[in-house]
């Protein structure tokens, strides 16, 4: 199988080398930025491709990602942390990769990949697993906004949030959009219910202190297809 890797990171990308040449069965090409690859004339069977450098293909080269989606399956690897954020792309891929999680399976995947599906870690497919990524999401909360998800957590009105908080309710309402934007949360109800069942957690993850992913977690099958 002939395999190219456009990775976001030079670490990343020795890893990912390092677990294909133990499988010994791939022909590896390794690009370094999008331009190499778009006027390479390789087919390969699949293109690893980094977050970052499928966003930027998606969004500033689509004809050439239509291109190349039609004769390579693409595979895209991120970090657990930013599959929220990456939700609305991720679509446009074959399959995924978890840096965090999964990259040691990575030719096992690939086999996977060229038949449309991926490996989903389990934690992924429960709530209380979409909190835990959420959780490392929030220290990019400001000071205001993090109080304002803990209070929404006990099921205050924006009145009653301003008055505890000392802020006009014009700015609580604009908090709220923003936690809910940051955190991608569908509606305030949501946001409550999630600081609610981890008020627990909240403080801690703030700081930075978030449990580990369960590297060793079972993964589950699902298709992309």
């Amino acid at each position: 199988m002939h395999v190219c890797l456009i990775l976001d990171n030079n670490s990343l990308t020795d890893t990912v080398v390092q677990a294909l040449d133990r499988a010994g069965r791939h022909r590896v090409t390794v690009f370094h930025d999008i331009s190499e690859l778009t006027q390479s004339t390789l087919t390969p069977d699949a293109i690893l491709i980094g977050l970052q450098q499928f966003t930027a293909l998606r969004e500033n080269e689509p004809m050439v990602y239509l291109r190349l989606s039609r004769r390579s399956r693409i595979v895209v690897v991120l970090s657990s942390r930013e599959l929220l954020d990456a939700a609305h792309i991720l679509a446009f891929a074959d399959a995924w990769v978890f840096e965090d999680i999964n990259v040691d399976r990575i030719n096992e995947l690939l086999d996977l990949g060229l038949e449309g599906h991926c490996l989903m870690p389990k934690q992924f497919l429960s709530r209380l697993g979409v909190d835990e990524i959420r959780l490392t999401l929030l220290p990019r909360l400001s000071e205001p906004e993090f109080e304002t998800l803990r209070l929404l957590g006990q099921g205050l009105n924006n009145r009653t949030i301003a008055n505890q908080l000392d802020l006009s309710e014009a700015v609580i309402k604009s908090m709220v959009r923003s936690v809910l934007s940051k955190l991608h949360f569908r509606n305030r109800t949501e946001a409550g219910v999630f600081a609610a069942r981890q008020q627990g957690a909240l403080q801690s993850a703030r700081e930075g202190m978030v449990p580990p992913h369960m590297h060793a977690a079972p993964a589950q099958r699902t298709g992309t297809s």
